[in-house]
């Protein structure tokens, strides 16, 4: 095979990954070079290296073990488009939630599709006398199922396209409780500027759950792990606990706990069909 005709072969190549790439972020926002290693059979260093030049030319974002959306620190997504995405790791994520629920605690369970899970755990599971605050129509309306499980619903504006409440209201509400623990979940955290959300009425309401909170624990899944989003919710100097899943980068973790982050990752599901809750 002549010279030219390699180069051009590889050249088609390249750009067949690239496609799949920007394929795979625009379905489900984030990737990790394990995952492209393992789709394209190269290295993880050449695919690191594909990663960069992709990022000089403005097509993504590198993050921690991987690459994000170049879609903008405004892009948020609704609660029908966040259901199907990393469903096993969000099991895995309210699992390990759960865990760390008592008989007897007042948690608030911010809006989100990892704390519906969690929702869904309570109602089903063993530990009882839990006293449930949230702002998400869609956990309050699951929780509704069990009478012996006492719901609090945080009223407000209510933003349809996440089936929750927010605003003044919902904030001052917030100020006027104590939980035990607070679960929040948002869109993005980073090690340079910290937990993230693109909404700034949401970002405010759960600052407020944390600061509610005698132990605030924030529920994210490995892809949004190493961006930032519009609206600061804190620091990491202030945060408690991070769970996450089993995906997320070993050097990240590492790191938040450096920073003195409590983090917990959870397992894998062994049979995700049989351990999934709906």
């Amino acid at each position: 095979m002549d010279r030219t005709k390699e180069k051009r072969e590889e050249a088609m190549l390249q750009e067949e990954r690239k496609q799949y790439i920007l394929n795979l972020l625009s379905a489900k926002s984030s990737v990790t070079v394990a995952e492209l290693s393992k789709a394209f059979q190269l290295s993880e260093v050449s695919v690191r290296k594909m990663l960069v030049k992709m990022e000089e030319q403005g097509e993504i974002k590198r993050t921690w073990g991987g690459a994000v959306s170049v879609e903008g620190s405004l892009q948020e997504y609704s609660h029908s488009e966040k259901v199907p995405k990393y469903l096993k790791e969000k099991l895995s994520i309210a699992k390990a939630a759960y865990e760390c629920i008592n008989d007897g605690d007042a948690i608030m369970l911010d809006s989100g599709t990892t704390t519906l899970q969690i929702a869904r755990l309570i109602k089903k599971g063993p530990k009882r006398k839990i006293m449930v605050t949230t702002n998400a129509i869609n956990i309050a309306m699951e929780l509704a199922e069990a009478e012996d499980i006492p719901v609090v619903l945080i009223g407000g504006e209510v933003r349809h396209r996440i089936l929750c409440c927010t605003g003044n209201f919902a904030d001052e509400m917030v100020r006027r409780l104590f939980f035990d623990k607070g679960f929040v979940s948002g869109n993005h955290l980073s090690l340079e500027h910290g937990f993230t959300t693109p909404n700034i009425g949401e970002a405010n309401f759960k600052r407020a759950v944390m600061n509610s909170s005698k132990e605030s624990f924030i529920v994210l899944d490995h892809s949004k792990f190493g961006d930032d989003s519009l609206s600061l919710i804190c620091p990491i100097k202030e945060m408690d606990t991070v769970i996450t899943d089993w995906g997320a980068p070993i050097q990240f973790v590492e790191q938040l706990r450096l920073k003195g982050v409590r983090v917990i990752c959870g397992n894998e599901p062994v049979n995700y069909w049989k351990d999934t809750v709906v």
